[in-house]
């Protein structure tokens, strides 16, 4: 099965196109079954690839490449022939990733059957949804950063067209191009960082990059330059502040995609692209530094933001946010494994919680959670699904967020116990945000009783994935705990010197004092959102109006970016009105127009007297030679001596008088 990874990421691609151009376009169409039976098979040989790893069958890494291009250069006037080749490259956390990418994909597609039936473009949402997963997958599996690239871009590309596939809709337009060109502002700098690996080392192949920088050989700077163009392109794809504000707003296009988006493809590759570079951090205690403070800001400011919002896939997009700055934080004070077991663990659970979510909106049609409440009778598996997927989000035992958010905690906590508390205060507000959405759709009373009267459970095709995910986000994080397996899967030794000044927290305390803190979050999210009564929460928030409306507005980003758009049209305005008036018409228009009328004049000047004068002295010399020929006689030589004597004789008399 290792020898055929390959197979992978292609085999979902061919699909797409199987899928989209093979019939015509048809509500009940039965090609995304194709897509269906395709993921089938790709999972199936991602755990027996994942399985052969954990017994030691697969020696890691694997690597095979094969010629995908030449091109004749020289270096130092010696011509030779550069090859560039393409291939596959497995170590651990790729293992880990083929296995989440292609089961959240398998039960996104097969929830998306029941979700998406009857749309009009049915069959064309499938093949999109299977070039989206070929796409991280091509990203997952690839030993070449060029074509690494190449994938992240097909990556953004689907995100594209999954988030704008109501097209027709004003929100999902502006939100696909919102996003769109969001991720191309980080992407900037994930180019320059990859054209400067090509300029220092000469290769894109990974192995060949790492060896170069572990042995020393990429200066400091370059290796702190490459590691912030790298963090740009996380920073896009993956939402991370500034660049988060693309990802609550995709919350338009369907519930499916958003569930493929946040868990295991578009935002993971950011996280997961870091990992897959992360040699270049190591060789650069600044830029990791960075990275840590870059996902400790995002994890705070998103986990703030959700707490006033009231759209269900809103709030669940903040959380994802929040999710991915924990994760990045956990890489970027060197905790390797911690950040890449939670990116597993949140996989699961997050996708859970976004297609419960779907299954909420697919019965009341409405993402206002004020318009729902009392849905737990009316949706009991729904209900229970979702509520074990907010308990592992939450970091409850023994649930899969317990042990890969403690681990994140208590790494940082070497780091830095400043960042600890930081971080810890976000992890309480993911507690108490995310019960808030259970109790305000769930529990109390119904707040709109047509809407709970028509609610009814979701079908067997939609739910039976939500149970899959369920048990999944309960046993996942013990199943990669036992053992110490994820430390043996995803581990990367980083050099001393980062652990010299290491604090060393107490693991016991870590764990049971934080769910304690936890438990109480959600005792006060209880308290204000878990009764019939919510008078209190009511009260809190007209006293905090001020704060309230800070957070519901994103702290201005979104507000600041417009902005920065319209002055980037003002500026762009104002260049096309100096280029065509100034440049062109005084500076280009003007300096021809002058040219001409020199043009003119040296013409006229030329005609009057340049060409008058020659055809002057032209008439003159002939004159002169009719002239002289009257007077000379034709033969004689002596006259023609004679005539020649006069003529010096006046040439002499001349030269000598003046």
């Amino acid at each position: 099965m290792l020898e055929y990874v390959w197979l992978i990421p292609l085999l979902p691609l061919f699909a797409s196109f199987v899928i989209l151009f093979a019939t015509k376009e048809d509500p009940h169409s039965p090609m995304p079954f194709v897509g269906i039976a395709v993921m089938g098979w790709c999972l199936i040989q991602s755990i027996a690839i994942f399985s052969g790893v954990v017994s030691g069958a697969h020696h890691l890494p694997y690597e095979a490449n094969w010629n995908w291009f030449s091109f004749a250069t020289d270096i130092g006037g010696r011509p030779f022939a550069y090859s560039m080749p393409v291939g596959v490259l497995i170590d651990g956390p790729a293992s880990i990733m083929l296995v989440v990418v292609t089961l959240v994909s398998l039960l996104v597609q097969i929830y998306s059957v029941g979700y998406m039936h009857g749309d009009p473009r049915y069959k064309r949402y499938f093949a999109y949804l299977s070039f989206f997963t070929a796409s991280m997958l091509g990203l997952i599996v690839s030993s070449n950063l060029l074509v690494t690239f190449a994938c992240w871009e097909l990556v953004g590309v689907s995100s594209y067209l999954l988030i704008g596939f109501w097209f027709e809709k004003p929100g999902p337009a502006y939100a696909s191009k919102k996003a769109f060109m969001t991720t191309k502002l980080g992407d900037t700098g994930l180019y320059l960082a990859l054209l400067l690996i090509f300029a220092k080392v000469g290769s894109f192949q990974i192995t060949q990059v790492q060896n170069f920088v572990t042995m020393g050989y990429l200066a400091d700077w370059a290796a702190l330059a490459i590691g912030l163009g790298i963090l740009c392109g996380a920073m896009g794809k993956s939402a991370q502040w500034p660049l988060f504000i693309w990802l609550p707003d995709a919350m338009e296009g369907p519930t499916p995609v958003s569930a493929l988006i946040h868990a295991a493809t578009m935002v993971a590759a950011g996280i997961y692209l870091v990992a897959k570079t992360y040699f270049i951090y190591a060789a650069s205690p600044l830029a990791m530094e960075t990275v840590a403070w870059i996902g400790l800001i995002t994890a705070l400011l998103a986990a703030s933001m959700a707490v006033v919002a009231y759209d269900i896939k809103r709030v669940l997009a903040f959380s994802t946010v929040s999710q991915l700055g924990f994760m990045l934080c956990a890489l970027g004070v060197g905790g390797y494994t911690a950040g890449l077991f939670h990116l597993t663990t949140h996989a699961y659970f997050k996708a859970l919680l976004f297609m419960g979510a779907g299954s909420v909106i697919h019965a009341v049609h409405s993402n206002d959670m004020r318009l729902m409440g009392g849905l737990s009778k009316k949706m009991p598996i729904t209900f229970i699904t979702v509520f074990i997927g907010t308990y592992a989000i939450a970091g409850l035992w023994p649930a899969a967020g317990f042990y890969s958010k403690d681990l994140i905690l208590e790494k940082v906590y070497e780091h830095s116990p400043l960042m600890f508390w930081l971080l810890l205060f976000a992890a309480l507000l993911t507690a108490f945000y995310m019960f808030r959405m259970v109790f305000l759709t769930f529990l109390g009373r119904e707040r709109d009783a047509e809407k709970h009267h028509h609610a009814d459970e979701s079908p067997a095709v939609m739910t039976v994935p939500l149970i899959i995910l369920a048990v999944l986000s309960i046993v996942s994080g013990f199943a990669l705990e036992y053992k110490h397996l994820i430390q043996h899967l995803a581990d990367y030794k980083l050099p001393e010197s980062f652990a010299a000044h290491a604090n060393h927290p107490n693991p016991f305390l870590i764990k049971w004092g934080v769910m304690g803190l936890v438990l109480g979050s959600i005792g006060l999210s209880w308290r204000l959102y878990g009764g019939q009564d919510q008078r209190l929460a009511e009260s809190i928030k007209e006293r905090l109006l001020v704060l309230f409306n800070i957070l519901e507005n994103r702290y201005g980003f979104d507000t600041l970016f417009l902005w920065m758009v319209k002055l980037a049209d003002r500026l762009a305005a104002f260049a096309h009105w100096f280029d065509s008036a100034i440049l062109d018409q005084i500076f280009i228009d003007g300096w021809g127009l002058i040219t001409r009328i020199f043009a003119e004049i040296s013409h006229l000047f030329d005609a009057i007297f340049i060409d008058r004068t020659v055809d002057g002295f032209g008439g003159l010399s002939n004159d002169v030679g009719v002239g002289l020929r009257w007077f000379v006689r034709d033969g004689l030589v002596q006259e023609y001596l004679l005539w020649a004597a006069v003529a010096v004789s006046f040439f002499m008399i001349f030269a000598f008088w003046l």
